[in-house]
């Protein structure tokens, strides 16, 4: 597009000193052309009642500047009497036949070739009236033309030379601005695929931001590529261990020949495919917040309805069925900004938490949800036996259990919890109840709307 456009400013530029130079060339000619009519009008005459001239030489002399070109010339009485010269020399054409006291011109053909005239009237004040006479040179386009063609050539020349040097400049220009980016463009060409340290190249400070951000880019990268690695890593080591077990139970479950033995085998290769299932779950769950944690689509979301949600698909599969009791506002929605999926997956996971290790016989489960100020507190109280203080700071890594665990587990439900309350710029805090329990309190901004 900006050849093109280059193009384009050749081309007008070079109308405008063609129609530059034929203009210059025709102002010096024409300017020849009016002092010899004036010099003409000047040498004419009336002498008692006749035209008289006497040609004055110096008018044609100062045509002989142009000694390729004719001249004619033709002096004509107001009724058309010939006084001297070229009787068939053509007259001003009717837009200019107006009487003129000062030198006019125009263009015509005569004897085959273009011509160049200037043309006056001569009035002097006779015996009885005011006589006039009209007084036409004409000069061939030979020498103007010339003129013209030379000046339209040096300006090309000069035109080629400044087109030259402009893209000359403009080739040093590119290169010199475009090569830091050839430096960046080699650097990372020769990086191996998992080199994604920062871009050591120099660069000028109109590439700063630029640097910068790819620089962001690629540390978020590598974020993102340890965090699988590690998620991967973790995955693989903590599937290897149950399938090993779950394969080995089932062949002995196909060894056994006695119907309450084989029984029995089954019974343990099934509790061993629901703590698998379980893990698995909780692995996919783990890397779905991750994943939706780097993406970072928050909007406005109802904490009571997922609340419901999360109790919904969670209490149903507790075995016993606990007593469960929810507490929601009378107020309607309760709506903080944040990823409706993985807020219901904290929720979910910690209520799961608090079914498995928190609930006893006698006691019941409390999920409260309040406001406080421009706060969403979401409670989830159990009777259990609590967190002992030497594990409150592990609680919250992932694969983390308690050193007597009541139920299997894979430790990473109140990691990921932890990971999406982090996320939502909230709060994570479990404190051990005065009557025995545990409290897990997560603390939401509200809705900037609803402030």
């Amino acid at each position: 597009m900006l050849l093109a456009l280059f193009v384009v400013a050749l081309g007008a530029l070079y109308t405008l000193v063609r129609g530059y130079a034929q203009q210059t060339a025709d102002t010096t000619y024409d300017q020849l052309l009016r002092a010899s009519v004036l010099s003409m009008a000047d040498s004419l005459q009336l002498v008692q009642g006749d035209w008289q001239m006497d040609m004055p030489y110096a008018a044609l002399a100062l045509l002989e500047q142009a000694p390729r070109d004719r001249v004619f010339y033709r002096v004509a009485a107001a009724d058309g009497a010939l006084i001297s010269g070229y009787a068939d020399l053509p007259l001003p054409p009717a837009r200019h036949a107006e009487a003129a006291d000062s030198p006019q011109l125009y263009a015509t053909t005569y004897q085959g070739q273009p011509v160049r005239v200037a043309w006056m009237e001569r009035k002097v004040a006779g015996p009885r009236a005011t006589e006039s006479a009209r007084i036409l040179v004409a000069q061939t386009r030979e020498a103007r033309d010339a003129l013209a063609e030379r000046i339209l050539w040096q300006g090309t020349l000069a035109l080629i030379g400044f087109t030259a040097a402009a893209l000359a400049l403009a080739y040093w220009g590119l290169q010199r601005s475009l090569s830091p980016i050839q430096r960046i463009e080699r650097e990372l060409a020769g990086r191996s695929a998992s080199d994604l340290h920062p871009i050591a190249a120099p660069v000028p400070e109109e590439l700063d931001t630029l640097v910068h951000s790819l620089d962001g880019f690629m540390a978020r990268l590598a974020e993102n590529l340890d965090t699988l690695r590690l998620f991967i890593a973790e995955a693989a080591h903590q599937l290897r261990t149950p399938l090993a077990a779950l394969h080995a139970q089932m062949e002995v479950a196909l060894d056994e020949e006695d119907p309450a033995e084989q029984r029995r085998s089954l019974l343990a290769v099934l509790r061993n495919a629901e703590k698998l299932s379980r893990l698995v779950n909780q692995l996919l769950s783990d890397a779905s917040v991750i994943h939706r944690s780097n993406l970072r689509r928050f909007e406005p979301v109802d904490l009571a309805e997922l609340l419901r949600q999360a109790v919904h698909d969670t209490v149903p599969q507790a075995d016993p069925q606990p007593d469960v009791r929810l507490h929601l506002p009378d107020t309607g929605a309760a709506m903080a900004p944040g990823d409706s999926l993985m807020l219901r997956e904290a929720f979910k996971n910690l209520i799961d938490n608090a079914l498995r290790h928190g609930a006893s016989e006698d006691g019941h489960i409390d999920i409260g949800l309040q406001r406080r100020d421009e706060h969403w507190r979401i409670a989830v109280s159990d009777r259990g036996p609590g967190i002992a203080p030497a594990q409150a700071h592990s609680a919250f890594e992932r694969f983390s259990r308690g050193p007597n665990p009541r139920t299997p587990g894979a430790g990473l439900g109140l990691s990921i919890v932890k990971r999406v309350v982090d996320i939502h710029q909230g709060q994570l805090c479990l404190s051990n109840r005065p009557e025995g329990g545990l409290d897990a309190v997560i603390t939401l901004p509200v809705h900037r709307h609803d402030a």
